[in-house]
């Protein structure tokens, strides 16, 4: 009986070591688990800040490039804006084109399509126009 009973306290034993050991397992792998969850949003994050660094070189570039045209197409839309704002949508763009012909003819640097309203509003500013009913052109 006093076999019995030390081999049952050693099974015992060994039991509660398993236990113990199997609930430490438990313990890393859910730890594992979130480590390599953190690092999979980690790569996604660096996969998106790599390509949204190529977007920022891409405006870095074009932006330097529009910025020689800065002060003319500014020119055009502030005479837009205090000047023809009130005619027809025809008479605008005559106006306009005229404008930017004489400056042009003058050596003064325009982008490549004068748009006052671009320079003077966002598209979604002019969307808001028109749901407050203001007309489209």
């Amino acid at each position: 009986k006093a076999l019995v009973k030390e081999l049952d306290d050693k099974l015992a034993v060994l039991i509660r070591e398993n236990e113990k050991a199997t609930a430490e397992k438990e313990a890393v792998m859910a730890e594992a688990a979130k480590c390599q969850n953190k690092l999979d949003m980690a790569q996604r994050l660096v996969g998106a800040l790599g390509a949204n660094g190529v977007i920022w070189e891409q405006t870095v570039a074009r932006v330097s490039d529009d910025l020689v045209f800065i002060p003319g197409d500014t020119l055009i839309a502030c005479g837009f804006a205090a000047y023809v704002g009130v005619f027809t949508k025809e008479y605008r763009e005559a106006i306009v084109d005229a404008f930017s012909g004489f400056l042009r003819k003058n050596n003064v640097p325009l982008g490549d399509s004068v748009d006052p309203l671009s320079i003077l509003a966002t598209d979604a500013q002019m969307a808001s126009w028109n749901t407050q009913g203001l007309p489209s052109d």
